[in-house]
């Protein structure tokens, strides 16, 4: 398995965006569900088997191939050129993408145009206001990374104030935002299951609700078209 494939790793911590997504999904019960970006279909592995229609759209075609037991239809194709029908979808799902479109309000226009006048939106970005950021830009250094807020494939980067503007650009009325956590299990594989590593994550989910905007990895947001109730 190369780099790429590892850095999409199925993440377990609650307040992962893999899972948080994977809640509203099912919660809202909006089928089908267009995922945009699917990687190896972690979105599809776990919501699978609950009854909801699952599209992909997923540029690199081995991961499309990895992807395609847990979804209906897999393009394997950018999102600008996948062969998608007008009004097919009342959930989109954009999952740590946009951030890596030359212009995302334009691919958000484009996904708009796929789906319902009443579809629900789920969408994740980087949150480069995170503590561990902010401490770098002290330092004077922004480094580009493999993975992470500072992916160096990143062509956009996201406060939640500029997140939302850029919702709101597209037509899109932000209903919800929920704040991720530092993927743990990334950082400490070996952790899972110890009592620090238990203890780690209480700590980052305390932090999360008492200071989201310093320690969120992630923002989760839940957006409508404007024309939706």
């Amino acid at each position: 398995m190369d780099d790429r494939a590892i850095h999409y790793r199925l993440h377990r911590d609650p307040k992962s965006s893999h899972q948080q997504i994977a809640r509203l999904v099912r919660r809202l019960g909006a089928s089908p569900t267009l995922d945009v970006g699917a990687a190896q279909g972690v979105l599809g592995q776990l919501v699978g088997g609950g009854g909801l229609i699952l599209d992909a759209v997923e540029p690199n075609p081995d991961w499309a191939e990895r992807a395609r037991p847990h979804y209906r239809h897999v393009f394997a194709s950018t999102i600008e050129e996948a062969p998608l029908a007008p009004g097919s979808y009342r959930a989109v799902v954009c999952g740590d993408v946009l951030e890596h479109t030359v212009d995302p309000v334009g691919v958000l226009g484009q996904l708009r145009a796929v789906a319902t006048d009443d579809a629900v939106f789920i969408i994740s970005l980087p949150h480069v206001a995170h503590l561990a950021v902010r401490l770098l830009l002290l330092l004077g250094r922004f480094p580009r990374m493999e993975r992470g807020i500072l992916d160096k494939t990143h062509l956009h980067f996201y406060t939640r104030d500029t997140a939302e503007e850029t919702l709101r650009a597209a037509g899109l009325r932000v209903a919800g935002a929920y704040p991720t956590g530092v993927p743990l299990d990334e950082l400490w594989p070996g952790g899972q299951g110890s009592a620090p590593y238990t203890v780690l994550m209480w700590l980052q989910h305390l932090a999360l609700r008492v200071a989201p905007r310093l320690f969120a990895f992630q923002w989760v947001f839940v957006a409508y078209g404007d024309g939706a109730a």
